[in-house]
This record gives structure tokens, C-alpha cells and sequence, in this order.
């Protein structure tokens, strides 16, 4: 089962390992506990206070955060669950799996969980994917805040936010707490008020609120220091109307009562600014006749704060700072408002970067996240003042250019944008150009929101399929590419589902002996419109579609029934080698995936060869961890397409590498190009020094063979010796040898 590679804080470890002895069942779901409904009843009017102010809040941040899906739990001290609000969707899974109010939700039953681990340290916890105990939570990124119901700290709880682990953010925990504090601290406040009548405030200095009591004149006659702090007034002062404050103070002399009316207030020695709710009332003597008016000032400002922050974040992205998918969709909507009335002009540009998820594969999602910022100044640096960025999410940006003058500038712009990304980025020594695939829309007359942001993504995914690094401005006939794209990408994942796709196998021939001695596995497709699709045009989509790693998954099971085949009919044991995408291999789920299908086929493991690209060694530290386990299992591993890419000698040295596949580029010119020549007969002579062996791809002369022959290479492939066939061609040409 796969687990987060990253160490383990040791609250989740020594919970893990309580889990353990409580005998937790890994496989199944939890039978739930729960407390009887008259209990929960019961409780629920015992925590009173907390539902009484709970709902502001829990409004505020679903409003504030909409579109994130994530649920809004509260709980007692014993962990049970009180009350659950947020996504319906999140919710209807909740309760299929028997969560709902009156659950106990404590670490014996359901394993690793924040609610238990809050109340036991006292303390904000997040339990994010397989930090969980049991995978029915691995899916899932859990926050949990402990609170303090009553002042004396006896009874307490607490509020947890849980939503996919695809929205997981630090962020969310900092969120919950500031929550949590203003709930504890409205709490306190009402508390206060329930115990103390409106004069007893008045006498009491160590009130948490502002208090002021003035006379018929205007005059202060009693003010305490927390209002003094707020307002730089005094005892004696006479209050004026210039200011908010004074000005409700006089509503009040004249009759008027004030109930949370919010006032900002300036206090007038150090010009510091106070979010407050006034409350006020007028004073009667006991003829009925109006002496004085009486006011309470909160002090609101970090509730202010937090609602301040919670709309930032809702318009804003967390990791670049620029406006996100709801801002841009508002300002798309606000512009094309105006443009009823008004005469102007707006283009969508959607950049999508090329090839991102490479660097979040081989040098992992932190140094993804530094691409983004730094690509993000980059953009906005080169953007006019009438261009705004956006963030839409994962490496997926858009930008508004209102007021431009003709499509001239727009195509000028463009061509800046690509420009941009010709300047090189740097990461831990290594040096990448990144580029994007940019698609454009010019708004016509009266057309939607909907309709110009698909027409700038229909002409984005024409950039992808023109070779990328480009930009494309819509025209009518993409639409219909574009709804042909869609019906061949679910005819994909229908082929994936129904095993239409097959291997063919291409011979790998030793040049001394002539002789067969492995095959190479690669995935065909018979489309019934557009024919035998070969891997360079599967691969992408299957990328593209996030069904790389089940690809992968379908070679490897293939593969290893085929040498069991070959092995059931007594034919001679053939290697065959598969390749490995990044996500395969990556996924550290590889190595239990080869070792299943080697079980369960019965086979030789050394007939199984994994080929993988230089690329995916350049994470050397999680690489070889992967190839050792790999090679423990006796599997063979070979570098693909060597010398194409980051060839370093370290892998060479450290890697438990079994072979080299020379590139086919440099076998091409191996006659002709002196160059090419020493370079595969360097590779040869440094492989043959570290006992590895190596093949060359691409051979389709009888020249080329003979010459690599004599550079003493040890396979090779290629047309020379056969095109990659279907199984019925492999098994004549076997048997007839």
C-alpha cells in the first residue's frame, strides 16, 4: 500500500502505532459508534452557546471559499460529531460510509483522524491523504481546531474542515484558526453580556469593550480606558459631530437607540483605525426626561481581518498572488455587461504550459510551484497596463486584453507572450526553457462568456497539436476539430475499458550471433475510422486524460502473459522489454505492480525489461530507491533514447542499470558523420567498463549493422531486422527458426 514518502510528524506516527494495537481492520470500513438521540439532544443543547455564533462564521467561510468543496464539521470533547454542513456531495459519501451527527469519531475506531488528535494535543492538526490510518480516508485533507466552549475551559470541541486531497493547503488550517478565535472570542463576549446588565459595564474598567456615557451638552462623563485606547478622548471632553462616533453619540441624545451599528473609529492622538459595532442607548431621570445617552463600542477589527482575508482568498490564488478563476470569470462578465452599452474590445488569452507536468514528476511539486511564481512575475512584468493575468489553476493561466485596436495587436502581444518564455529558467543547476501553448478569442458582437472562453480553449488545444510553443487565434473551423478531439478521447478511455488496444513487438537481434534474443512491447491501437494509431499520438491523450498509469498498467499485465505463453509452448525464453512513463514510474506503486504480475504469471523475471528515459533519472535520490527495488525482483532495467537527453555519468555509476539503447539518432548518420560515429563508439567502450551491454535503435541497414558490429555493440533493433508486428507475425517468425 503506498504511503507519503515524506517523513511522518510524531503525533501521526505514535498515532499510527496506536492504531495498530487497537487492531484496526485496513480493509474495511469502520462499523461506527454512535450515541443514542436523545444523547445528542442533549448535547447539542449543552453546546447551545457554540450554535448561537457558529453560523456567521461557517457562512462566511463557505461564502468566502465557494467552488472549494469541503464540509464544516463541529464536536464535542468526546469527538462526537455534532453538526455537518458544506458540499452535498462530500456529505452523501459521509453518510454512505455511516458519518453523520451523533458518530463518535475517535482514534480506536476510524484510526489516524484530526478531531482526536486535536483534542488529545490541544492544539491545530492536519491529517492530509495517507497520513490517515485507514485508506477510506486517504482520499481526503482533514483540519481541526480545538476550542474552549466556557471561560473555565471544562467543556470543550472542535471545528474541523475536511474536503479531496486535490484542495489540500496549509492555508486552510491558518483559516479554521482565525475562525475558531473570533467564535471563542464572540462567545466570551456574550458571555459577558449575559452576566453584566448595561451599567454594571458602565463601572466595571476591565470590560473588553468601549464604554462612554455622555450628558445632555455633549460632555463626557464617564469614559473607561479601553475606550480612551479607541478614541484618544477623555473624562470632560465634549463630543462633536465630526466624526462617526460623535455623530451616532448625538443620534442618540436625541432619542435614537443603536444596535451593532459598525463604525470605523480614529483615534484622534495616533490616527489609529478601530472596525467597531456601537451599541447606544438614552438615559431617562425619574421624571422620564431625557439626561444622557449611553454607548458600548466592540472592538470587531480582527473579525474584520479575517472576513478581509476570507474574500481575498476567495478571489485571489494562494501560491502566485494574481486573480483566480472566480475573478476572471467576474471581470469577463463585467466587460462584456459594458459592451452592450458601450464601444470597446476584449480577447481571451488561455496559456496553457507545455510539458509542466514533467517538472512536478522528476523534480517534484515544490519545484513545480517555483516554475509558477516565477513564470507569473514574468507574465505580468511583460503584460500592458490594459492586460490582466490570471491564475485558473495547476499551470493553466488566462489573460483579458481590453481596448486593444486591431488583431495586429493582439498578435503582437502573443508573440511577446512566447517570447517570454524563451528566456531560460534555473532549478538545483539545472536549466529548463519552458514554453505554453496559447489559444485566442477576439469577442464578437453579442456573444457569451461560455462561447468566447471556449472558442480561446478550442484554440489552445490546436497550439498543443501544431507542435506547441505557439499561439492560435479561434477560427470557425476549430470548432468542429475540437468536438472531434472530445469523441476521440472517449473512444480512448472506451478502448482502455475493453481492451481494444494490443502490443506489437518489434525483434532486438544480438550482432554476434544474429540471433533473437528479446522483443521490444509497443501499444497499437485498430481505430475503426482512423486506422493502426502508433504510441507518439496514444501516449500524450493518455496523459493528457490521466489514464497514463493505467496504459502502463495494461503493457506490463500483456507483457508478462505473453512470456507465460511463450514458456506454456516451450518456445525459447525471450526477453521482452516495456516501456515506463513518468507517472509509472514515478508512482512507487511500480514496483508492486511488476511484482504482482510476476507472481501471478510465474515468470522469469529477468525476461521482464523496463525502459526508462534519462529524464525520468534526473530525481536521482527517488530513482534509485525505485530501480534497487526493481532490480531486487530480478527484473532488468535499461536506459532508453541514452545520449538524447541528461546523460550523467553518476546514473552510469550508481544505478543498477542492465543496459544502454543507444538513440536512433545517432545511428541515422553513423555512415556519413564522423561525430556520430565516435560518440556511440564512446558509449560502447564506457558501457562495456561498467559491464553494462548495449543495443542500438534504429537500424535499418545492413551497413549500419556491420559497422556497429565492429564497434563491438551487443544488440540491436530496427527495421533492418523487422518492423514492430502483432503477436501471430512474432510467434511464425519464432517458430520458424
Amino acid at each position: 500500500m503506498d504511503r507519503q514518502q515524506r517523513p511522518l510528524p510524531p503525533h501521526i506516527k505514535e498515532s499510527h502505532e496506536r492504531c495498530k494495537t487497537f487492531g484496526i481492520d485496513l480493509e474495511a470500513i469502520p462499523e461506527h459508534k454512535y450515541i443514542s438521540a436523545e444523547e445528542l439532544k442533549d448535547t447539542l443543547f449543552d453546546y447551545r452557546k457554540l450554535f448561537d455564533v457558529i453560523g456567521f462564521f461557517a457562512d462566511q467561510l463557505m461564502r468566502m471559499v465557494d467552488g472549494l468543496p469541503f464540509i464544516f464539521i463541529a464536536t464535542d470533547d468526546n469527538c462526537v460529531i455534532l453538526d455537518i454542513q458544506g458540499d452535498p456531495e462530500i456529505k452523501q459519501v459521509m453518510e454512505l460510509i455511516g458519518v453523520k451527527p451523533g458518530t463518535k469519531f475517535i482514534e480506536s475506531i476510524v484510526g489516524t483522524n484530526t478531531v482526536d488528535l486535536a483534542l488529545r494535543l490541544n492544539e491545530p492538526v492536519e491529517v492530509v491523504g495517507t497520513q490517515h490510518f485507514q485508506p477510506f480516508l486517504y482520499g481526503t485533507a482533514c483540519y481541526s481546531v480545538p476550542f474552549t466552549l466556557e471561560a473555565n475551559g471544562t467543556r470543550r470541541g472542535t471545528i474541523s474542515i475536511a474536503t479531496f486531497i486535490d484542495f489540500q493547503s496549509p492555508l486552510l488550517l491558518t483559516m479554521l484558526t482565525s475562525v475558531v478565535n473570533s467564535i471563542e472570542r464572540e462567545i466570551c463576549l456574550r458571555e459577558t453580556n449575559a452576566r453584566l446588565n448595561i451599567l454594571n459595564q458602565v463601572v466595571i474598567e476591565s470590560s473588553k469593550n468601549g464604554i462612554i456615557e455622555i450628558d445632555k451638552s455633549g460632555e463626557i462623563t464617564e469614559i473607561n480606558t479601553k475606550a480612551q485606547e479607541m478614541t484618544g478622548w477623555e473624562k470632560g471632553n465634549l463630543i462633536e459631530g465630526t466624526s462617526r462616533l460623535g455623530t451616532h453619540l448625538k443620534d442618540v441624545l436625541s432619542g435614537e437607540d443603536l444596535t451593532d451599528v459598525e463604525v470605523w473609529v480614529t483615534n484622534e492622538n495616533t490616527g489609529k483605525e478601530t472596525v467597531t459595532l456601537v451599541d447606544g442607548i438614552p438615559l431617562y431621570n425619574e421624571e422620564g426626561k431625557l439626561t444622557a445617552a449611553f454607548g458600548q463600542i466592540k472592538d470587531i477589527t480582527d473579525r474584520f481581518k479575517v472576513n478581509e482575508r476570507f474574500n481575498y482568498l476567495a478571489y485571489h490564488d494562494d501560491l502566485t498572488g494574481l486573480p483566480n478563476r472566480r475573478s476572471f470569470h467576474e471581470r469577463v462578465k463585467e466587460r462584456l455587461e459594458l459592451l452592450k452599452s458601450e464601444p470597446g474590445t476584449i480577447a481571451i488569452f488561455l496559456l496553457d504550459l507545455d510539458r509542466f507536468k514533467f517538472i512536478n514528476d522528476t523534480l517534484g511539486y515544490d519545484k513545480g510551484d517555483f516554475v509558477l511564481v516565477e513564470l507569473s512575475k514574468r507574465l505580468k512584468d511583460f503584460l500592458p497596463d490594459h492586460a490582466e493575468l490570471f491564475r485558473m489553476g495547476g499551470d493553466e493561466f488566462t489573460i483579458i486584453l481590453k481596448d486593444f485596436e486591431n488583431a495586429k495587436e493582439v498578435t503582437a502581444m502573443a508573440e511577446g507572450l512566447i517570447e517570454v518564455f524563451r528566456h531560460s529558467l534555473e532549478i538545483e543547476s539545472y536549466e529548463f526553457q519552458m514554453s505554453a501553448s496559447i489559444g485566442i478569442s477576439i469577442y464578437q458582437n453579442g456573444e457569451s462568456e461560455i462561447s468566447l472562453i471556449r472558442r480561446a480553449d478550442t484554440a489552445m488545444y490546436q497550439a498543443k497539436e501544431n507542435g506547441k510553443n505557439h499561439f492560435v487565434m479561434h477560427d470557425a473551423d476549430m470548432d468542429h476539430r475540437y468536438f472531434e478531439k472530445l469523441s476521440f478521447e472517449k473512444e480512448l478511455k472506451n478502448a482502455m475499458e475493453q481492451e481494444h488496444l494490443e502490443l506489437y513487438y518489434q525483434p532486438q537481434v544480438s550482432l554476434c550471433t544474429k540471433e533473437i534474443v528479446g522483443f521490444e512491447a509497443l501499444i497499437r491501437w485498430n481505430h475503426p475510422k482512423f486506422g493502426l494509431i502508433l504510441p507518439g499520438d496514444i501516449i500524450p491523450l493518455a496523459e493528457e486524460l490521466g489514464i497514463a498509469t493505467l496504459l502502463g498498467e495494461f503493457v506490463l499485465q500483456k507483457a508478462c502473459h505473453q512470456l507465460k505463453e511463450w514458456s506454456n509452448r516451450g518456445l525459447p525464453p525471450m526477453k521482452i522489454g516495456i516501456n515506463l512513463s513518468p507517472q509509472d514510474f514515478l508512482s512507487h506503486t511500480i514496483v508492486e505492480s511488476v511484482q504482482e504480475a510476476i507472481t501471478h504469471f510465474q515468470i522469469d523475471p529477468s525476461l521482464l525489461e523496463v525502459e526508462i528515459t534519462e529524464s525520468m533519472a534526473m530525481d536521482v535520490s527517488n530513482a534509485i530507491s525505485i530501480m534497487k527495488e526493481l532490480n531486487q525482483l530480478g527484473v532488468q532495467i535499461a536506459i532508453d533514447d541514452f545520449g538524447k537527453g541528461f546523460s550523467s555519468l553518476n546514473y552510469l555509476k550508481n544505478f543498477p542499470i542492465k543496459r544502454l539503447k543507444i538513440d536512433r539518432s545517432f545511428v541515422n548518420d553513423i555512415l556519413t558523420d564522423r561525430n556520430d560515429a565516435k560518440i556511440i563508439s564512446a558509449i560502447i567502450q564506457l558501457a562495456h567498463t561498467l559491464n553494462l551491454e548495449v543495443i542500438a535503435e534504429g537500424v535499418e541497414t545492413e551497413e549500419q549493422a556491420d559497422y556497429l558490429c565492429s564497434l563491438q555493440c551487443d544488440e540491436a533493433q530496427g527495421y533492418y531486422y523487422g518492423k514492430p508486428m502483432p503477436i501471430g507475425k512474432v510467434e511464425e517468425l519464432l517458430l520458424s527458426k
